[in-house]
């Protein structure tokens, strides 16, 4: 058996263990079911929360937005559900202490599904920006509750091990669930419905998914509130501390790595698939067959995050996290800055060509740019929280963590804003441009940072 009871813990001072599952301890009163239930919880969360933007091209095809208009709306959804999350994910954890996890966890996707239902109902972009707010509050509640069930349910000592399995499980829902949707608007559209109605049942079975996640999240998860509740500061008094935190340099550094490496999340979120979308509109291909392939780029980015995130340890604990960073955003860099030469996404040219069982395969530059969009975006992401987490100090390392949250925040608003008027203005690739000089910028910081440690370290 993979799950088997452990002695508890007899040593004073140290936390008592319950079961374990394979190396994870969980706490004594934790069941089996709780533990499946947050896994299973994990595998649909990242998936449920990106499914608003993957299908935002299709509800701007149905509202017939003209494409030079996209941009900016994507943009303003995307800071409008960042706003609310901002404003609510606080009171979401503070009540969750309160009414228990299981409430507010399953409220999240109860939350998403309602949204989900209703934003294909929309029957101009003001009703869509009103139905957002519903997405964003149960993202809100999943995005708070992921790490706080699993802190709940772990032992200290295997806190990482846990953690690094609901990532899988996130990277793995993603792609599988998205995968699976990307099909839905074709499927719809030859049983003969109008592209109106393929979009709206692929948003409606997302609807479903999520209110049955979320009826057994309530029914399976542990029950109660916490039994212990540590006194939080004000969010204010805590903003202090991070910034007064930020006169030592490394600290500052890794809040501007929050703003760049949230603005990558950003922008692959929020303008790929569109732009790919209107590219496969332009040149007359269906909304099914365009949603189709904007979706199977968008998989390959998120697909190559996962081998990405296991490809940055090899690297990341073995130099400076400063340098680390470096490296991080000069491959990110490139990848982002990448996609400003490719003329023609949907038409690439044919970097790699190849046959598996007598089937040519063919790799384009798109295939190229999404693969190595996906490796720049987790390690960008991987490296700027280890470097906060190894920047911020003991005393007040919530509130440094905090700040970093914020200006991850800041670097998600900004993008989205002034990305959504690039993509309209200057080009459907000038948002990736911007983040990729972001990028550079960041990496010149880095390596002057190490420099003057070096010379201060050395005089």
């Amino acid at each position: 058996m993979i799950m088997s009871e452990t002695r508890e813990n007899s040593i004073p001072g140290e936390e008592r263990m319950g079961l374990k599952f394979g190396p994870i301890l969980l706490m004594p009163d934790i069941e089996r079911r709780h533990l499946f239930t947050l896994f299973f919880g994990a595998f649909f969360g990242i998936a449920s929360m990106a499914f608003v933007n993957v299908i935002g091209p299709l509800m701007f095809r149905i509202l017939e937005i003209p494409q030079e208009e996209t941009g900016a709306l994507a943009g303003t959804l995307t800071a409008v559900q960042e706003i609310v999350v901002i404003l609510v994910i606080g009171t979401f954890g503070a009540l969750s202490d309160k009414v228990g996890r299981r409430l507010i966890y399953s409220s999240g996707f109860f939350l998403l599904g309602i949204g989900y239902f209703l934003y294909p109902l929309a029957t101009d972009s003001t009703e869509l920006i009103i139905f957002r707010i519903v997405v964003a509050l149960g993202a809100a509640a999943n995005t708070v509750m992921l790490p706080t069930v699993a802190h709940d349910y772990v032992h200290e000592s295997t806190r990482g091990k846990l953690i690094a399995t609901t990532s899988i499980l996130n990277g793995l829902g993603l792609v599988l669930i998205i995968g699976t949707f990307r099909n839905m608007p074709g499927f719809f559209s030859d049983m003969g419905y109008d592209n109106v109605f393929s979009g709206r049942y692929t948003a409606w079975i997302a609807s479903v998914m999520c209110l049955i996640v979320a009826s057994i999240l309530f029914t399976n998860l542990k029950k109660g509130a916490p039994a212990q509740v540590s006194k939080k500061e004000p969010y204010l008094a805590t903003l202090k501390v991070a910034f007064e935190s930020a006169r030592n340099p490394r600290v500052a550094l890794a809040y501007v790595a929050g703003v760049v490496s949230r603005g990558d999340l950003s922008v692959v979120s929020t303008f790929f698939s569109l732009w790919l979308f209107n590219e496969a509109s332009t040149q007359g291909l269906s909304p099914g067959a365009a949603f189709k392939l904007s979706t199977g780029f968008y998989i390959t980015v998120q697909a190559f995050a996962i081998p990405g995130a296991i490809l940055i340890n090899f690297f990341i604990d073995r130099v400076d996290r400063v340098m680390a960073l470096a490296i991080a955003m000069f491959i990110a860099a490139g990848g982002y800055l990448y996609l400003g030469y490719i003329e023609d996404p949907i038409n690439a040219p044919t970097v790699i060509g190849f046959s598996i069982f007598n089937t040519q395969l063919a790799l384009t530059q798109m295939h190229l740019g999404a693969a190595w969009l996906g490796l720049g975006e987790i390690f960008a992401n991987i490296s700027a929280i280890s470097l906060i987490g190894s920047a911020a100090p003991v005393k007040g390392r919530g509130a440094v963590i905090g700040g970093f949250s914020f200006f991850g925040a800041i670097g998600i608003l900004l993008v989205a804003l002034i990305g959504g008027y690039l993509f309209d203005s200057v080009g459907p690739t000038a948002p990736f441009t911007l983040v990729g000089f972001a990028n550079v910028s960041l990496m010149i910081l880095a390596l002057f940072l190490l420099f003057f440690e070096r010379r201060k370290k050395h005089s």
